[in-house]
């Protein structure tokens, strides 16, 4: 462990903004984020809030893809543990539109225990772009840039009983081709129906451990596929603590 954790809680998840739309090839609407009532005209402020499970940082199950299986929150009331996972952590140097390989996760593949969560850092790919778009994207091109698992690695992190997958970009299938891997692989690793997505991801360059405790902390929302979360991620001697605590659950 690093002698020095400058934060032990890192929240990792996309803040909500007005006009962002990170998926518009597959739909038209965009966040909504206004004020229906004023402290000024009204004596009290109030915000109307219209956004999709895919404008935001999400956690989905295979009903994202199917109409059988769990729903997130019926997921977590299984679990002793609920939305807490053990999570081993991957920071990769990787270009826009690169493809992650099965050499970029077999080291961190090694270490990561059935029911684990895996978080792939692939160049903090989301942070550049809220950073070059200030902070509102809106285009084709977050998706089609983005980075991706090759078939293998995915079968790799399948075969590794990864529960939960994790990564600070859109896609993680190949988003130019409708060949080969697309949607397939991402439906073996639903065939295990309590596996989770998590995306898209923020700050996880803060991390310095590789062994860590993930929080998702989704918001309850009935009978949704996917649904908003603010998720965080706990090292140094909170994470121990954190550890401890799942320990004694098992």
């Amino acid at each position: 462990m690093p002698g020095n954790i400058e934060k032990e809680i890192i929240r990792i998840g996309l803040p909500i903004r007005h006009e962002t739309n990170l998926y518009p090839m597959v739909k038209p609407q965009k966040t909504c984020i206004e004020t229906i009532k004023t402290v000024k005209g009204d004596g009290v402020e109030i915000w109307n809030m219209h956004l999709t499970s895919l404008d935001c940082t999400y956690i989905e199950t295979r009903r994202h893809i199917s109409t059988h299986g769990p729903l997130p929150m019926e997921i977590f009331s299984d679990r002793p543990e609920g939305d807490l996972y053990k999570g081993i952590v991957v920071h990769l140097d990787i270009e826009p539109g690169g493809e992650i390989s099965p050499a970029d996760l077999g080291k961190y593949l090694d270490t990561v225990k059935p029911g684990d969560a895996l978080v792939v850092d692939a160049g903090e790919y989301t942070d550049k772009w809220l950073e070059d778009t200030d902070g509102i994207i809106d285009t084709d091109d977050y998706n089609l840039n983005s980075p991706y698992f090759s078939p293998q690695a995915m079968q790799d992190i399948i075969d590794a009983e990864v529960a939960v997958l994790a990564g600070n970009f859109p896609s993680f299938s190949n988003p130019r081709t409708h060949e080969g891997f697309g949607i397939d692989m991402i439906a073996e690793f639903y065939k295990t129906e309590h596996n989770m997505i998590l995306a898209p991801l923020v700050n996880l360059g803060e991390i310095q451990e590789t062994e860590i405790v993930l929080q998702i902390n989704p918001l309850d929302i009935e009978g949704c596929c996917g649904i908003p979360c603010n998720p965080s991620v706990y090292q140094g001697k909170l994470k121990s603590a954190f550890l401890d605590f799942i320990v004694r659950l098992s």
